[in-house]
């Protein structure tokens, strides 16, 4: 690593840090934020080494989709980041990330997979939105893989996952879906 690379390190390890505690707050909390913490300073480095000034890109610019990259592939292989939890994604609270107790409830129901979760909450969408869903975050398949197979394009695809999450959130409160997954 030349100097350049071990300067840019250094002066941005405060951005990998937030990265981390940010991450952190979305996360249960038997996930480490040292881990995490870990897991952005590789991303920093290997931003760093990366990085090409004369692109005209700000270095912070360059290295935040890596740092957090790197969270998001280190949560994944800890069998966690994955998009098919559906449950932390379609948070009823209107959270992206889906934190809270709602959250919490559900992994301690390991009986409930995220299939039946999806059948929970989406039993009044047509048969489509569920398929969609489906697609997207149980079986992970890209946006522009989902649009393909129903004919339409990559940000139609996106509207439409938006649009059946505001469905979901706006047909469920928080107590109603407690009591029916505690059933």
């Amino acid at each position: 690593m030349t100097t350049y690379q071990q300067q840019l390190v250094e002066q941005y390890v405060p951005l990998a840090n937030k990265l981390a505690f940010q991450k952190k707050r979305t996360l249960p909390r038997h996930i480490d934020v040292e881990d995490l913490r870990s897991a952005a300073y590789f991303g920093l480095v290997e931003a760093a080494s990366r990085y090409n000034p004369e692109r005209g890109v700000a270095f912070s610019t360059f290295a935040y989709p890596r740092i957090s990259g790197a969270i998001h592939d280190f949560l994944r292989q800890e069998g966690y980041g994955k998009r098919g939890e559906i449950s932390h994604v379609i948070s009823l609270n209107g959270e992206a990330d889906g934190e809270g107790e709602l959250q919490d409830l559900l992994r301690a129901k390991p009986e409930r997979n995220d299939e039946e979760f999806l059948e929970v909450v989406s039993f009044d969408l047509g048969a489509q939105a569920k398929e969609v869903l489906r697609l997207y975050f149980i079986d992970e398949h890209s946006m522009k893989e989902v649009g393909e197979r129903f004919g339409v394009s990559e940000s139609r695809v996106s509207q439409l996952i938006k649009r059946y999450k505001k469905r979901i959130q706006g047909r469920w409160s928080e107590s109603e879906l407690r009591d029916h997954l505690a059933a």
